[in-house]
Formats: structure tokens, C-alpha cells, sequence
């Protein structure tokens, strides 16, 4: 009997350090595991498709595959998506009287699209009679662990709740049994940063074909194509990078709390790009920073980065449990608000042209790097919905077409935060005013200077008193005042 083996659908977990399910399957098999990655023309099809972050993600795809190569794996890339690629696979290896893999595996998603595609490849597997066998990954605690309701299967809608049942559920042992599986991975990393590479796996694409591997792959294509779309300057990718980052940071997080609101200073961790794509994982962060809530000694940075970090699965728990924010308000009374939705003012709010500072700063930061300081998001999230009067969705879309951090929970949540449209979000009466929040934020103007050169010249005091005049610099295109009246008065009539 020939020796059994697996294939791991790669998603967004790529990396292999911390890759649990990863993990388990190569020590089943012996380190038979050869790895796959589909590109779905339906995810690439969205309309609020990015090259920029698409770029950052195929370099991300580049780095995997040399991780794994290095390591006596494989990774292939095919130009179809999940249910044509495995039919394919299967054929040919059928073809070549090659046995199907015992196991395919894959780690859980939570977004719809990714739920029903699932179903769809679950079924499809149960015909080929291919067992499977899915985990857990970019969550530390998955939405179906934290539920209420009579039956146990209604989802948290406000976050202060929710976190004090996270904290709770993360004491369980089988929470922490994955934050310590997170934490040995921690040695797999050190390893490949010294460039020792561990030989883990021992198959390869060429060897289960015997040679015959007629299956291009298009990871350099789609590389050279996309690049010519690409606007801004892609960071470097992968498991290490996002490593480098968190050494960065941890140095740096016993000041989160108190600079963390400052665009013009190194005050957050900059992973947000990284979990993405699965680079590097929450369970590998809590556990590289030491992050435990029920520390009485704990530095209170580390606590108020830890709630982050639950304030982004929180969001993922709403996506799944409430799929609807997807394409509409969380609540229902607000569906029906009357934006103004001026084509002019997007348009100006887009290119960093308001005359609002803090506000063009952002946006202009957004444009020329793919990032965007999270204090500046939520007040430009707040200026386009609160003083423009123009639907949440606009900028929920933008943002995707920009960020290379775009990731549909935490960014449709942020949105509707901003908006008041969300779960627990800020009250509708609460609308901040960007020329305070410029002053308050960015007192000496560093951050509003840097990505706005025209004020450069200008005293903080000038810029935050909304009194410039420049040639190249617009006057701001609406009154604050009058527009959080109008504001006010629209939220009110709902």
C-alpha cells in the first residue's frame, strides 16, 4: 500500500509557525503534506478589489512558498477557484493511476462568502471520498464559543459583554492550550530568522506527479501583472517581516495607551496588515507580548492593546452571527437615512481636498501608503458621514479599494461605528470635530504637515484655527457647526 497523504488549502493563514491544523497534518502524515492556494476569480471579482493590497498579498503567497520550499514542502497556485482546482487535481492524478490525498485541510473563515464556499467544498470532498478536516486560525476564541441566548446560539451586540465573556472563556484550558501551542511556534520562527530551516515536510507537487506536474503555476504571473495596476510603494511580506514588527512594537507597548492616538509617533503595532493575510497570528501576538488579562501587575499598555485585539474579534463574531452588516446598517431604524451623498464632496474628501487638516492628512496618507493611522480613520469616518452627510458605505468601499489592511469584519465595524449605524457604536450625538481633534491629536501639526506640504510654512495655530490661505490649499468646503446641526437634526427625524 503506497504511503497516504494531505493537502492543506492554503487562505489566509499563510505561514507555517503556528499553523496548528499545518502542524497536526505533518505529523500524521510523516510530513507528506503538500500545500495549494486557489485564486477564486469570484473574491477577485469584488468591487471593492485592491491591486495595491492583492500585491502585498502575492508577496505574502511569494515568501510562503519559499518558507515551505525550504522546508522539503511545496506550495502551487492555481488559476481557478476551489472547486475547479481540486476537480482538476483530482482528474490528473487519476489520470496518472495516483492515489487522492486521505485528508484535505483547511482553516475556518467567517466572512459569508467564505461560509458558503465551504459548504460547497465540504460537499464536494464527501463525493471524492476525501476526508477533511478543518481548524481554527485567525481567532483565538471562534464565534460559535461565545453565544447567549436560551438556545446558546445568539451572538454578543455590545462589546463590554462580550469582552468580559472572552477574558472568561480565554482562562479555559482549551483556550490556553492553543495560546501555548502559539507560543512553542515562537521557537520555528527564531529558527528561520537565524536561516536554519527545519526539514518538516517531504513531499513536493513534482514528487506526488512522479514528474508529470503539468500544472502551471501563476504566482509570477499574476506578480507581473498586477504590479503594472500597483500605485504605492508595497512593504516587504511574510512570516518574518511580521515577526520584525512585533519585536518593534513589544519594546514599544508599554506606551500604547498614551500614544496611540498620535499620528505623528511610532505608538501602534502596525500588524494590522499582517493578520490579514495570516503572516502572523492574535494567539502569536498575546503570546510574544505576554498578554494576559487577569495580571494584576500588567502594564496598563498591554491591557489596552488587548482589548484591541478583542475589539477586532468581536467584530468578526458579529460578521458571522449577524452576516446582514455586510450590505446594510446593524440597526434597522437607521437603514433609511436621507444622506446627502454630494458627488463633489466624496470626491474631495477622497483626494485630501476639504480643508479640513487633519481630515486631508489622512486621506492623502491613505492615497500615497495603504495605511491609515486608526485614530485619523475614525475621524475621517466620522467627518464623511457626521459634516458631509454621505453614506457609510462610500467610505466602507474606498477604504477596501485602498487599505492594504482591508479586511471586511473589522472594517465594515469601524464604518459603522463611525457612522452610529453599528453594535455598540458611538452615539449619533457624539460627532467629532476635526479641528479639535486635529488639535488634540496633532498639536504641533507634524502629522498634517508631513502629507500636507502646502501648510508647512504655517504655525500649528494657524492650521488648527481653520485660518490658512494658500493658493494650493483649499478653504474648508463646509461649516462644521452648521453641518453637526443638519447632522443632528437627520439622525434625530429616524
Amino acid at each position: 500500500m503506497k504511503e497516504p497523504y494531505a493537502i492543506h488549502w492554503f487562505r489566509r493563514d499563510l505561514r507555517v509557525p503556528g499553523n496548528e491544523i499545518l502542524d497536526w497534518l505533518r505529523q500524521k502524515y510523516k510530513g507528506r503534506v503538500i500545500g495549494l492556494f486557489c485564486f477564486d476569480k469570484l473574491f477577485l471579482s469584488r468591487k471593492d478589489f485592491s491591486c495595491n493590497r492583492f500585491q502585498f498579498f502575492l508577496e505574502t503567497l511569494k515568501s510562503l512558498k519559499k518558507d515551505l520550499r525550504k522546508m522539503g514542502g511545496d506550495l502551487l497556485l492555481l488559476d481557478t477557484g476551489p472547486l475547479e482546482s481540486f476537480d482538476e487535481i483530482f482528474k490528473v492524478l487519476k489520470q496518472n493511476n495516483i492515489e487522492l490525498p486521505e485528508t484535505i485541510s483547511w482553516n475556518r473563515d467567517y466572512e459569508p462568502f467564505a461560509l458558503k464556499r465551504d459548504r460547497k467544498m465540504i460537499s464536494f470532498f464527501k463525493e471524492m471520498e476525501v476526508s477533511t478536516y478543518n481548524g481554527r486560525d485567525h481567532l483565538i476564541i471562534e464565534p460559535h464559543e461565545i453565544t447567549k441566548g436560551s438556545k446558546g446560539d445568539e451572538g454578543y451586540k455590545v462589546y463590554t459583554p462580550f469582552y468580559n465573556k472572552w477574558i472568561q472563556k480565554f482562562q479555559e484550558e482549551s483556550i490556553q492550550t492553543r495560546i501555548t501551542f502559539q507560543k512553542r511556534s515562537l521557537s520555528l520562527v527564531k529558527e528561520i530568522s537565524h536561516g536554519k530551516y527545519p526539514k518538516l515536510f517531504s513531499l513536493t507537487w513534482t514528487k506526488l506527479l512522479k514528474n508529470k506536474n503539468k500544472f502551471p503555476d501563476y504566482l509570477e504571473k499574476y506578480i507581473e501583472q498586477n504590479k503594472k495596476a500597483v500605485t504605492i510603494s508595497i512593504p516587504k511580506a511574510g512570516n518574518l517581516e511580521a515577526f520584525e514588527l512585533l519585536r518593534s512594537f513589544s519594546s514599544r507597548v508599554k506606551n500604547y495607551t498614551s500614544d496611540r492616538d498620535f499620528p505623528s509617533i511610532k505608538g501602534t503595532s502596525g500588524l494590522s496588515l499582517f493578520l490579514k493575510n495570516g503572516s502572523i497570528s492574535t494567539g502569536q501576538i498575546v503570546s510574544f507580548l505576554n498578554l494576559n488579562p487577569f495580571d494584576k501587575n500588567a502594564h496598563p499598555g498591554k491591557v489596552t492593546f488587548l482589548k484591541e485585539i478583542v475589539w477586532r474579534e468581536f467584530y468578526y463574531h458579529i460578521l458571522f452571527h449577524f452576516p446582514y452588516v455586510e450590505k446594510e446598517a446593524f440597526k434597522p431604524s437607521y437603514r433609511t437615512i436621507s444622506w446627502s451623498n454630494n458627488k463633489t464632496h466624496f470626491k474631495a474628501w477622497k483626494e485630501g481636498q476639504t480643508g479640513f487638516p487633519i481630515v486631508d492628512a489622512g486621506m492623502r496618507q491613505l492615497r500615497q501608503t495603504g495605511w491609515m493611522h486608526n485614530r485619523v480613520r475614525m475621524i475621517v469616518a466620522s467627518f464623511l458621514t457626521k459634516d458631509l452627510l454621505i453614506d457609510w458605505k462610500w467610505g466602507e468601499k474606498y477604504f477596501m479599494e485602498q487599505l492594504l489592511d482591508g479586511d471586511l469584519a473589522p472594517n465594515n465595524g469601524g464604518w459603522q461605528w463611525a457612522a452610529s449605524t453599528g453594535c455598540d457604536s458611538q452615539p449619533y450625538f457624539r460627532i467629532f470635530n476635526p479641528w479639535t481633534q486635529g488639535q488634540k491629536f496633532d498639536p504641533d501639526a507634524e502629522y498634517i504637515k508631513k502629507y500636507i506640504p502646502e501648510l508647512k510654512e504655517f504655525s500649528p495655530k494657524e492650521i488648527h484655527s481653520g485660518k490658512v490661505s494658500h493658493k494650493s490649499y483649499p478653504n474648508p468646503i463646509v461649516d462644521h457647526k452648521v453641518q453637526r446641526e443638519k447632522a443632528l437634526k437627520l439622525y434625530k427625524e429616524l
